[in-house]
């Protein structure tokens, strides 16, 4: 749990009877806790969208909304949904137990309250939040920086070199691919287009950069593999294949350089969001990709439409 310095875990403590909320108070009164009091699950989604209680001992049987249906909605505020949830409940059936769970709580209390039992377990539950609430910040802070290292564009392409590099070194994600290589997969030595999906991902969804000639693990293998007989014609082969897939309409949202990185040259291509839709073309076939998490995912026709349909409304 928190130590003596740091702010004091906040704890909602929501139940119909007087009587179970003075006995939780009083096993919990003095551990250094904040405690909040809620008589139904109205007071405790209003008190819950002010305070963000870390944690919430929530009573499953009581009048108006009850304790599913309170847990439902505190994972859908704001301000809630990142507390943890012990249900309070004589009732001891699994059924009762898988339904509360499915709805994010994270245990179980029975009644009547054994004093031992309620600190163990929200001891437990505040140390597991804690760490969690801390990853979310550790998290948060390195989406930030990856942010601001892709958003900080050089406008010297001297100085593209160790933005590029400041890009690997801060490895994958949602706006940021490596590809192994250009012209050919180096695993099965035919030839490769998987990297214009990635093309069309980022150009459907909010932009991003596919650098070719770094592998997954950052590691910088540069373009000599593709065997082209001059950088010309490498750059050439890039724009004729970024039209034929592609399209030529959707080139103005492209942009691609060759970077020196440690000795070696990488292709970035940066790709800002298309106002329109943009699907992958081969033959006679089209396939729409977005950008899911670190990786590209292809959608179905009806999921296309959708998408679609959302994603013009930002337009």
């Amino acid at each position: 749990m928190k130590d003596a310095a740091a702010d004091p875990s906040v704890i909602l403590m929501v139940d119909d009877k007087k009587i179970n909320l003075q006995t939780l108070y009083q096993i919990l009164d003095d551990r250094k806790f904040k405690l909040l009091v809620a008589r139904s699950g109205e007071d405790a989604l209003r008190i819950a969208a002010k305070a963000r209680p870390d944690l919430i001992l929530l009573d499953v049987m009581m009048p108006g909304i009850d304790g599913y249906e309170t847990c439902r909605r505190l994972k859908a505020q704001e301000n809630a949904r990142n507390s943890t949830v012990i249900f309070l409940s004589a009732l001891q059936s699994p059924q009762e137990k898988v339904k509360g769970l499915s709805l994010g709580a994270v245990d179980f209390i029975t009644k009547p309250f054994d004093p031992e039992e309620i600190l163990a377990r929200v001891s437990r539950q505040l140390d597991v939040h804690l760490q969690h609430k801390k990853l979310r910040v550790e998290n948060l802070q390195l989406t930030r920086q990856k942010e601001y290292n892709f958003q900080k564009v050089p406008a010297d392409a001297a100085d593209h070199s160790s933005w590029t590099q400041s890009l690997i070194d801060g490895g994958e994600s949602d706006r940021v691919e490596f590809k192994s290589n250009l012209r050919w997969n180096l695993k099965t030595d035919r030839a490769e287009k998987a990297w214009l999906k990635s093309v069309v991902s980022f150009l459907n969804t909010d932009g991003g950069i596919l650098l070719i000639g770094v592998e997954d693990s950052d590691a910088i293998l540069g373009n000599d593999a593709n065997q082209f007989e001059s950088e010309d014609k490498y750059m050439l082969h890039v724009n004729n294949l970024i039209q034929e897939h592609v399209g030529l309409e959707f080139t103005n949202f492209i942009r691609f350089y060759l970077v020196p990185v440690v000795g070696r040259r990488v292709l970035l291509n940066r790709c800002e969001p298309s106002p329109s839709a943009v699907f992958f073309r081969y033959g006679k076939n089209e396939e729409f990709y977005v950008r899911v998490g670190p990786g590209n995912r292809r959608l179905s026709t009806s999921e296309v439409l959708t998408y679609v349909a959302g994603r013009n409304s930002k337009f």
